[in-house]
């Protein structure tokens, strides 16, 4: 039997300046339209300046029925965001979405990924705040935020938040996170099925996408914090998104990742201490954050 993914949608302006036009808003309501197309409910996780300047994001997202997270104040990685100014904007843009949507916000969502060993001290910030769970790391090698050696399966941090790490699939020599959005457009189906057949019973899996991935109209820009080759790709097979996205929305899917948290027996996952990180193999240390600013 196939493994149910929950669906998630990073809403984010990725625009490095506000003269260009701006089109997430379009491609948010598009995004939205396919799942209530499919009777889906995802996880929704809403960056705070972009809640702020176009309200009705979160306001639809919440009357659809879907879950409403938190995907920072900014779209900026952890590291660089700074544990000083983290917990106060932090705190803001929750109150922000809870408003707005009408819901509380109990999942948060780092900005790529980026709770990695250098951003650890996010981990009792979020506990402080409120947040239930995070999803917010990579547990490999990646080319821009990774955090090798944390378990592929659902844990809590001590003193924290249970974490849903970005689910992977092992193939020789390489690990990939092949329900994420760029893996969806560039990799065949057949990646996405091999992996959902070999996760584990006690695996949460879910799929994340962004709305400019389903906007090929979209003229070319650098995206901020992740370099030149990271940009380009995040322009390719865009075309492709909406079809190979409705293929996965046709297969089982899961209910919002809020949902799955309480589902699981917290008592009895793996508990793991952010101020300790695994030392990293030699493979990891040169792989790790290669393209942030190729």
């Amino acid at each position: 039997m196939a493994h149910p993914v929950s669906v998630t949608l990073d809403v984010e302006d990725l625009r490095p300046s506000h003269d260009l036009p701006e089109r997430a808003v379009l491609m948010t309501h598009r995004v939205l339209d396919l799942f209530a197309e499919a009777g889906v409910r995802a996880s929704v996780y809403v960056v705070a300046d972009l809640a702020e300047r176009r309200p009705e994001l979160v306001r639809r997202a919440a009357e659809d029925g879907h879950e409403v997270g938190l995907h920072g104040h900014e779209h900026v990685p952890l590291p660089i965001v700074g544990a000083d100014r983290f917990g106060a904007v932090t705190r803001d843009a929750r109150a922000l979405l809870q408003d707005l949507s009408g819901q509380s916000v109990e999942g948060y969502r780092a900005p790529m990924m980026s709770l990695v060993p250098a951003s650890n001290w996010a981990v009792p910030i979020l506990a402080d705040l409120g947040f239930t769970y995070s999803s917010s790391t990579l547990p490999a090698p990646s080319p821009l935020y990774g955090w090798p050696g944390l378990p592929r399966r659902a844990f809590r941090w001590a003193d924290g938040p249970v974490e849903l790490p970005c689910p992977l699939v092992r193939l020789p020599f390489l690990d990939l996170p092949y329900l994420g959005g760029t893996y969806l457009r560039l990799l065949p189906d057949a990646m996405r099925r091999h992996g959902t057949r070999r996760a584990g019973p006690d695996e949460v899996l879910w799929t994340y996408c962004h709305p400019w991935e389903f906007d090929p109209d979209e003229a070319y820009h650098p995206h901020e914090h992740i370099g030149t080759l990271a940009s380009r790709v995040a322009w390719l097979r865009r075309s492709r998104m909406e079809r190979r996205f409705r293929r996965l929305l046709g297969e089982p899917v899961g209910p919002p990742l809020a949902d799955r948290v309480q589902s699981l027996a917290a008592a009895g996952l793996p508990v793991v201490d952010p101020a300790q990180p695994p030392a990293l193999g030699r493979a990891a240390r040169l792989a790790n954050g290669r393209l942030r600013s190729s």
